[in-house]
């Protein structure tokens, strides 16, 4: 066997350059996802941390594979720090939006009136935009129904849901995410 084919081709070679410059790309997604698994698991001894490491990793790593590249560049570490804040917020409004559609549904003097109502969003990027939709859909008695551009169309239960989505707080919620929209408008409350 030749010295040369001992060593692997100068482009093949794993540094730890190259690794850095990979975990810098998924690191953000394999920390929340890390989170995630302390958060649902609830179990920190050694075993199950380190499992729920390797698994954060693999399943950024994966994610990041199958998107070819890396995540959307605004998924960075100030997101990261803001989105358990976002997530507890969230299922706030998740769990007021329950107690208003049991209202409606437990005392028929409640009005339930479906409608569909648009508005115009001042976010600017997809990633800013789906965040919303799945926020707005996530809570009971609306849903997002489609995006086209920046102008989102939503069902709505009963008409106090439609009052004015667009100035919201889940938009405001996710503009203070994504750090997008106007600077009034980025504030949690």
């Amino acid at each position: 066997m030749r010295i040369a084919d001992r060593h692997p081709r100068p482009g093949m070679a794993v540094t730890v350059k190259t690794l850095a410059k990979r975990f810098q790309a998924i690191g953000p997604l394999a920390l929340l996802l890390f989170g995630a698994w302390i958060v649902f698991t609830a179990k920190t001894n050694w075993t199950h941390l380190l499992l729920g490491a390797i698994m954060a990793v693999l399943i950024a790593w994966l994610s990041s594979y199958l998107l070819g590249g890396g995540l959307d560049p605004r998924m960075d570490k100030g997101f990261a720090l803001r989105f358990p804040l976002f997530s507890a917020l969230l299922f706030w409004e998740i769990i007021k939006a329950n107690w208003d559609v049991l209202k409606r549904v437990l005392a028929p003097s409640l009005p339930i009136s479906p409608r569909i109502v648009d508005f115009e969003s001042y976010l600017e990027s997809d990633l800013a935009r789906t965040i919303l939709a799945n926020a707005i859909t996530l809570t009971p008695g609306t849903v997002t129904l489609e995006i086209d551009g920046s102008r989102f169309y939503i069902h709505c239960l009963a008409e106090d849901h439609a009052e004015d989505p667009g100035d919201g707080t889940l938009q405001r919620m996710t503009a203070w995410l994504c750090r997008e929209g106007p600077l009034e408008m980025r504030k949690l409350r």
